[in-house]
């Protein structure tokens, strides 16, 4: 067994797990973020790193100290934790961000010229390629880690330093909801990018990758996980400053830009021309298949755990063919369904993310688990019945008075309220008080 972990093996391994969360959407949300925050970019894009950047790094602290996203939602109770577990992996597996991830490079490539009709032989390449990395675990850490995500920040600098040397522009005016409050703007734009949820999933991939390398006692495994997670964590922060800034100073060169993708689109055309579609296509597929890879290899390790008898490869495949399948719905039809089934389940996954962090204060309370968690469910369940057309007039008549219902966060004060109480008891209790 090793005693240290290798500079090599954690650079490696932060790496594969930057590259995992830099996904599409992490790739258009910041230069989006700069160009409307304008003036206000470093307010903005620091609250925005708030909610897109802690927030996973506590994710995947919460996986290290708990040992598998099994044994923390276990705490809440043991219904709970299949149903759950299952239920996110499905979710930001082939029902949803796998998907989504493998159509984007499409989306922005290829769709402005063929339409679909070439996507069902782009999304059967893409994922043979996808279970190919896969189906060998350690190569999958290797191929990601030294090649991939290197490959990919060293384009992603060159856009940035083309853009330094050949100026865009000077940072405009803010506008929209980025003149008007630019730090909650740019926490609750953060807080979109619902990487969160992937943390407890790609914790067991880091987590699996420390102890292949022989880093076995669990408070040392504990340490590496969240050292790695920080690392990766300054790498992705770092990548997001980069990206608003290079939006904020193009916005007053192309006013005209919509969206994060337009925005990138029209800036790699003024810096390079005809080569810069190319360039910007190859940080799309490399963003995009690093961050598929990574949860069809979290999904099949986790599977392959609870049914022995299926390998793991196995699994690589069944994810891939699903996922195969699932992307050739076609974007927008993904991105319809799919945020009223985030908007439910990524509350409850960062309250379980917060009570893990002090798990050692409340000494794993049911009662403490179960209020905070199922209050958060029902809440963002109600909510995103509402947001797809779906009242229930007594629950929503109650709900729309809590602050911040509206924006979708109506289950955090609710949330606080009853950890404050359910902590009392469990104080009173543990006293012999109550």
């Amino acid at each position: 067994m090793k005693k240290n972990l290798l500079k090599s093996d954690f650079l490696i391994i932060s790496l594969m797990l930057f590259s995992m969360f830099f996904g599409a959407g992490n790739f258009i949300f910041p230069p989006m973020v700069g160009k409307e925050a304008g003036e206000n970019l470093y307010e903005a894009i620091a609250f925005f790193c708030l909610t897109a950047v802690a927030l996973p790094v506590l994710g995947i602290a919460a996986v290290a100290k708990s040992g598998t996203l099994d044994a923390l939602v276990k705490r809440v109770d043991r219904l709970f934790a299949p149903i759950f577990t299952i239920s996110v992996y499905i979710i930001i597996g082939p029902l949803l961000a796998i998907p989504r991830a493998a159509n984007m490079p499409y989306e922005v490539s290829l769709s402005p010229s063929f339409g679909d009709s070439l996507l069902f032989v782009y999304t059967a390449v893409y994922f043979i390629i996808n279970y190919i990395i896969c189906i060998n675990k350690s190569t999958m850490i290797d191929t990601i880690g030294k090649w991939l995500a290197p490959i990919m920040l060293v384009l992603i600098f060159a856009l940035f330093m083309a853009s330094i040397i050949n100026p865009l522009g000077e940072l405009g005016e803010a506008s929209g909801k980025y003149a008007i409050s630019p730090m909650s703007s740019g926490f609750l734009d953060g807080y979109q990018t619902m990487d969160a949820m992937a943390a407890l999933v790609f914790g067991i991939v880091v987590i699996q990758a420390m102890k292949n390398i022989g880093i076995k006692d669990n408070k040392r495994l504990a340490n590496s996980v969240i050292s790695s997670g920080i690392l990766a964590g300054v790498i992705l922060m770092s990548i997001y400053i980069i990206l608003s800034y290079i939006g904020a100073s193009s916005a007053s060169r192309f006013p005209e830009a919509v969206n994060g993708a337009n925005v990138l689109s029209l800036v790699t055309h003024y810096l390079f021309g005809f080569y810069g579609k190319f360039i910007l296509g190859s940080i799309f597929l490399l963003a995009c298949l690093t961050t598929t890879v990574g949860l069809i290899g979290s999904a099949s390790e986790y599977f392959s755990s609870i049914v022995p008898k299926l390998s793991y490869k196995f699994w690589v495949f069944i994810w891939s063919f699903a996922s195969f399948c699932m992307a050739n719905i076609g974007l927008n039809d993904i991105l319809n369904y799919s945020i009223p089934i985030l908007t439910t389940f990524y509350p409850v996954s960062i309250v379980l993310i917060l009570l893990a962090l002090i798990n050692n204060i409340i000494n794993s309370s049911k009662l403490i688990y179960r209020s905070c968690v199922y209050l958060t469910l029902i809440i963002s369940l109600a909510y995103s019945l509402e947001q797809i057309g779906i009242k229930l007039p007594v629950i929503v008549n109650i709900f729309k008075n809590i602050p911040f219902y509206d924006i979708g966060l109506g289950w955090v004060i609710p949330g606080i309220i009853c950890f404050c109480v359910s902590y009392i008891i469990f104080i009173l209790r543990k006293r012999g008080s109550f």
